[in-house]
């Protein structure tokens, strides 16, 4: 009578159960690494940049209405992407760093604006967008604080018009500030920014690679929102795995809510902090009327001096 060979059988199933467990180890160690990367090591800041009056404000409104796609759509969803210094961002250094209009300390910020952005990172377990109109630079930021941006792009002889109205300046002033003032510093919600001139506010966030961007012109946003709407949703999903799945009645809904005359209607319904004494915020939102408003003397002189950029942007 041979005996049935249990010691083979017993030894092939503790192989694998070890096997198993083995790998029941490092599907662990896996996620425990990820979920590490996740919440603590995975940068989570994201700018939204351009030179004044390109479009920032209305990007903001879309990507507001794509987190709050469900709720009642306000110019208040804009809040949802505040600019970089706002003290909810910090209250931990509140003593410290902030001043008694609630933002920190202009010289602070500029010399510290990467120590914003690590402490921002390292204290946060979700998505960062932050608005700037600061020209890219290396003590700005960099790809070891920064997930990546959006930068938003508009024909310069139409910021000047768009400018003009939204600043009371006259249109020399603004024009010689676009081409000629490289060291020129604005005041944005509390913070100093160097702004530049145009030509380099562009080529410093176009020349930029190294981290992921999304490149949107204003005028493409006028004529096709909803590919716009559709790049800026799979650029957030990309980079942050955010899950921004929206069907197409959702993102009718979206463009629907943030053309801009739904944002003028607001603003005339509710104002809008970001006006100006001199202008509504959403007043025209059209392209090409400096072909109707500026003189050739200037359409020559800013074409001259931004020729490089303007035809890299196919402006001219």
């Amino acid at each position: 009578m041979i005996l049935p060979n249990f010691n083979g059988k017993y030894k092939l199933l503790k192989k694998t159960n070890y096997n198993y467990l083995k790998i029941l180890i490092f599907k662990f160690v896996i996620f425990i690494l990820y979920f590490f990367y996740k919440y603590f090591l995975m940068l989570k800041n994201i700018f939204l940049a351009s030179y004044p009056k390109s479009g920032n404000t209305w990007i903001r409104a879309i990507i507001g209405n794509l987190y709050n796609f469900d709720k009642d759509f306000s110019l208040k969803t804009l809040k949802s992407i505040p600019f970089l210094s706002i003290k909810k961002n910090f209250n931990e250094f509140e003593n410290k760093f902030f001043s008694d209009n609630n933002f920190l300390h202009f010289d602070w910020v500029s010399q510290n604006i990467i120590e914003c952005q690590k402490i921002l990172n390292n204290k946060s377990n979700h998505l960062n967008i932050f608005k700037t109109h600061s020209v890219r630079h290396k003590k700005f930021t960099n790809e070891t604080v920064n997930a990546g941006f959006i930068y938003i792009v508009r024909d310069p002889r139409d910021i000047v018009v768009s400018f003009k109205n939204f600043s009371g300046k006259k249109f020399d002033e603004i024009i010689n500030e676009l081409i000629f003032q490289k060291k020129l510093m604005i005041n944005t919600n509390g913070a100093k920014e160097l702004l530049s001139t145009w030509d380099l506010h562009v080529q410093s966030w176009l020349n930029y690679n190294t981290v992921p961007r999304l490149i949107i012109k204003y005028e493409d946003l006028k004529l096709n929102p909803k590919e716009v709407v559709l790049n800026i949703k799979e650029f957030l999903n990309k980079i942050h795995k955010l899950k921004i799945d929206l069907s197409d009645q959702h993102i009718d809904k979206i463009i629907e809510n943030t053309n801009f005359n739904n944002l003028s209607k607001l603003e005339n319904q509710n104002g809008f902090d970001e006006a100006t004494k001199y202008s509504k915020f959403f007043r025209s939102g059209k392209s090409n009327q400096w072909k109707d408003i500026l003189s050739k003397t200037q359409v020559q002189l800013i074409e001259n001096n931004l020729q490089t950029s303007m035809k890299y942007l196919n402006y001219i």
